[in-house]
């Protein structure tokens, strides 16, 4: 199952190294789908990938938001009730090998999460119209430098 995981560019070594052990995510649940029964996969996805941007922006370790996007085993995901509706929590390691891809703010873009972080709202609106760029995962290394 396609799942979008906040995290920090800090953790981004962690990730590339098989050792990245997160509790949390975000996917494209059936609760969410039964919530929003109008939007298409493509539509659901992209939402659940600017929730994730948004948590990964309360981690104040990173300056910028970065969601890691991986292939995990369905029968290691669980949905968190009483949670978002597309939040899921993981059991296990993030393979090296199923990352899929990551979205990464780019680097202009750190003014805005700081200010959101203090709850700036014309930075957050601007913060919410930014796209992310989309990565390749033999790109980590590069991203872990910024």
């Amino acid at each position: 199952m396609r799942v979008y995981i906040p995290a920090t560019v800090g953790q981004l070594r962690e990730v590339a190294s098989g050792a990245w052990e997160p509790v949390s995510a975000f996917a494209v649940t059936d609760r969410m789908l039964e919530i929003a029964p109008d939007m298409d996969p493509d539509e659901a996805a992209e939402e659940v990938i600017h929730v994730a941007a948004m948590e990964s922006a309360l981690r104040l370790e990173s300056p910028l938001r970065v969601v890691v996007a991986v292939d995990h085993p369905r029968s290691d995901i669980v949905a968190l009730p009483g949670a978002h509706p597309a939040a899921v929590s993981l059991a296990g390691r993030v393979r090296q090998d199923t990352v899929v891809c990551l979205f990464v703010d780019e680097p202009e873009a750190e003014p805005d999460v700081a200010g959101a972080l203090i709850d700036d709202e014309a930075a957050l609106d601007r913060l919410v119209g930014r796209d992310l760029l989309w990565y390749d995962v033999s790109e980590i290394d590069a991203i872990a430098l910024v």
